[in-house]
């Protein structure tokens, strides 16, 4: 259902989300300073890859968003045993804010194969949702393949890890975000939730074998336009401006 931009406005001023940690975030640019080409940022527990379609001045609109929804699902599911209730908000306040879900599916998988790392698993997982052609050259596939080379006290992995955790297990999200010519945006995103009896501290490089755990994992398909970004935009952006420093991270590969 479309909704109006006083009504999208309204939602957000009503929006309960956490106190920001530091007060620096509002009173500063945003670390990220996006381009027109491909990249890859972490915005809390979700890798974003934006395509070179991606005009770079929607792509901080479309980051904020992502982040206005993980506060509010950081929010609402803090006391939540049920890892996917956290899921369940975020795409919530994707919808609330003008996003138009097109398509879901769910799967609940059983990873058994032995000593099978969270980021290994996840990619024939991404493979599938992206398609052979976009994932061959997909930056988050890149990063997934490469991560045991990388430095695992990097800002952007410290930052994911931390984002990630769960009483019962963890929860992450990887999306790709394209656009048209007219800056209509869509995003593929891939929701996972690991089910453990603890929390999991090492997220990505989590192997299966080492305890119990199944992977819930979710693909959904979204779309908004450029109008509809606007009309949110500044509401979006007060309201998140304090968490942005402390939230957000490029990637370099």
């Amino acid at each position: 259902m479309k909704r109006s931009a006083a009504e999208i406005k309204d939602f957000i001023e009503q929006l309960d989300i956490p106190r920001p940690r530091s007060t620096r975030g509002a009173a500063e640019p945003p670390k990220i300073e996006f381009t027109s080409g491909k990249e890859v940022v972490a915005v809390g527990p979700q890798l974003a890859e934006f395509s070179d379609k991606v005009p770079a001045d929607l792509r901080p609109a479309i980051s904020n968003t992502m982040l206005l929804a993980q506060l509010a699902a950081d929010k609402s599911a803090s006391q939540s045993d049920n890892v996917l209730d956290w899921h369940a908000k975020y795409r919530e306040v994707l919808s609330k804010v003008g996003w138009q879900v097109d398509d879901a599916q769910d799967q609940l998988r059983q990873v058994s194969d032995k000593n099978l790392s969270v980021h290994k698993a996840i990619i024939p997982v991404l493979t599938a949702l992206l398609g052979n052609a976009a994932a061959a050259a997909s930056m988050i596939v890149t990063v997934l393949k490469g991560l045991e080379d990388m430095d695992k006290d990097s800002p952007w992995i410290t930052l994911f890890e931390r984002q990630s955790q769960h009483a019962k297990g963890a929860k992450f999200q990887l999306s790709y975000v394209d656009a048209d010519s007219s800056g209509a945006a869509s995003i593929k995103l891939l929701s996972c939730a690991i089910k453990a009896e603890r929390t999991i501290t090492q997220v990505l490089f989590f192997k299966f074998s080492s305890q119990h755990a199944e992977m819930h994992d979710r693909s959904t398909q979204l779309s908004t336009n450029r109008d509809i970004l606007n009309a949110g935009k500044d509401s979006i952006s007060a309201k998140v401006g304090g968490f942005i420093n402390d939230f957000v991270e490029g990637i370099e590969i």
